[in-house]
């Protein structure tokens, strides 16, 4: 079992600004949790002009189902996706957000739960994976965005999962080797995906640190180094 109650080391922004900081900046953190809750309340209510209004023109984002994508490609994959069936919702836990002492750069880490329902074998089940999101922030200089935080880039880990019987007196039969393919965090729900929504899910997504040896352990760690680059101003490359 590795270290579980310390961050990868050297990762921790030492100067970036958190809870407890200037009382100015308290501000500053409503109005990032507000938009990180964004995604999930406009997003499951279909308020795609609010969705898109916390996203920079630019913003790419990473999910299982479509790997890096542009924003505007991904709310209109879920647009489709939602007129073919699929039905995912959102459970919001709780946010945290780190400043740049500049206060024009953040990332916001929020605690959430991501359940989708399926139908397997005339069964119904709801795959649900713990996960949080991460926001990359920055704050617009100029131009008509000026004065507001729009995510650049969003992330996820991907920590636990589990699939659910909506009747507990029919439960769908699993393939335990195609099971076995996919990483711990988003195994279930990774597994559905794949076999009712014709895509590829990726088996590379940020996870937990209890697997440091899998990719996806390992992409935990690379979350947090890039996390902290873009607090200090360097290029991330996500």
């Amino acid at each position: 079992m590795p270290d579980l109650h310390s961050l990868p080391t050297g990762s921790r922004p030492e100067n970036a600004i958190r809870n407890n900081g200037p009382d100015e900046l308290v501000l500053e953190r409503y109005k990032l949790r507000e938009l990180a809750e964004g995604w999930p309340c406009y997003r499951d209510a279909c308020e795609w002009e609010n969705l898109k209004s916390i996203f920079h023109p630019s913003a790419y984002i990473y999910t299982t189902w479509t790997g890096r994508t542009h924003h505007l490609d991904f709310i209109a994959g879920s647009q489709a996706g939602m007129d073919r069936g699929a039905f995912i919702m959102h459970r919001c836990h709780g946010v945290t957000s780190d400043i740049a002492p500049s206060g024009l750069l953040a990332v916001t880490k929020m605690k959430a739960t991501i359940t989708q329902r399926f139908v397997l074998d005339g069964c119904a089940v709801d795959a649900e994976s713990d996960c949080r999101f991460c926001f990359f922030w920055r704050k617009e200089t100029d131009g008509p965005l000026q004065g507001q935080w729009r995510a650049r880039f969003v992330r996820h880990w991907y920590e636990k999962d589990k699939l659910i019987p909506v009747d507990p007196r029919r439960v769908p039969e699993l393939d335990d080797e195609r099971l076995k393919g996919y990483p711990s965090g988003y195994r279930y729900l990774a597994y559905c995906q794949e076999a009712t929504m014709g895509v590829k899910v990726m088996l590379d997504m940020p996870g937990h640190r209890r697997e440091p040896e899998t990719e996806s352990g390992k992409k935990h760690d690379l979350l947090y180094w890039q996390c902290k680059k873009w607090l200090e101003g360097e290029e991330v490359d996500l």
